[in-house]
């Protein structure tokens, strides 16, 4: 990495080094996740206008520090991030998709689909009123990205077409299951499938068939939503080493739950 090379990034987490100073988490869209050291950060103001926060997106100017630590020398917000800050439904779905981001993606795991994905989410939560159908969509496609996404469209064992409403499903063993090979699996309406499958396709240049799919989440019936929040909490949950906090803090909003 050259002195000072100027980089498109994505805030994912910050926390303290030492009095004055920040280890800022960032991903970027050519280098995948770094860590950068923050010098006198959380008090200047010149150098890093509107702070250093979670969901933020710019330009970050980046330059090799001491040893394998890198040094964030200025952050040049691309994005205003004042919206997060007025609505609590907002700052927590941002924060939830920053911190499993965070946790998910291993250092310097170059992909730039996960970058496009998560500026692309966080764009949606930040410009228009946040839906929670768009965690969804970056839970499933994460998924995609790190290639751990099961089989939503034919049978993982034979590759066979699904049939019927209700779909047994293992994920262990690769997904859906057709009737011939359904051993006992957890029961998925196909409509929930067929939902789950469409957030994961990618997008034009100006992802209209994303927001269109999002769309059809939030027509869906309640127990749809419920199936397919269920569906996705219970893909991730064997990949999470830890709790994340930030689904503390969803579950306790109003009218709002862990998977929305």
């Amino acid at each position: 990495m050259s002195a000072g090379e100027v980089l498109p990034a994505i805030i994912l987490r910050t926390r303290p080094l030492g009095d004055a100073d920040l280890l800022v988490i960032l991903l970027s869209a050519r280098s995948g996740k770094l860590e950068a050291a923050a010098t006198r950060a959380r008090g200047s103001k010149r150098r890093f206008t509107g702070g250093l926060h979670p969901g933020m997106v710019g330009e970050a100017t980046v330059s090799r520090g001491r040893g394998a630590l890198l040094r964030l020398s200025a952050f040049m917000a691309t994005r205003s991030h004042a919206p997060v800050g007025q609505d609590l439904h907002r700052f927590a779905y941002v924060a939830y998709l920053c911190e499993l981001c965070d946790e998910l993606v291993l250092g310097r795991q170059e992909d730039p689909r996960i970058f496009v994905e998560l500026n692309r989410s966080l764009g949606a939560l930040i410009e228009a009123p946040p839906r929670v159908s768009e965690l969804r969509r970056f839970e499933l496609v994460l998924l995609d990205c790190l290639g751990l996404l099961p089989s939503f469209e034919c049978c993982c064992v034979c590759g066979g077409a699904l049939r019927g409403e209700v779909i047994a499903f293992d994920a262990v063993r690769g997904g859906a299951l057709c009737e011939r090979h359904d051993r006992g699996g957890q029961r998925v309406p196909l409509e929930v499938l067929r939902l789950a499958l469409g957030l994961t396709e990618s997008d034009g240049a100006e992802g209209a068939s994303s927001a269109a799919i999002v769309d059809a989440v939030e027509a869906s019936a309640s127990a749809v939503r419920r199936a397919l929040r269920d569906l996705s909490v219970s893909l991730l949950r064997p990949h999470l080493r830890r709790p994340l906090r930030s689904l503390a803090f969803l579950a306790q909003l109003p009218q709002a739950t862990a998977g929305g």
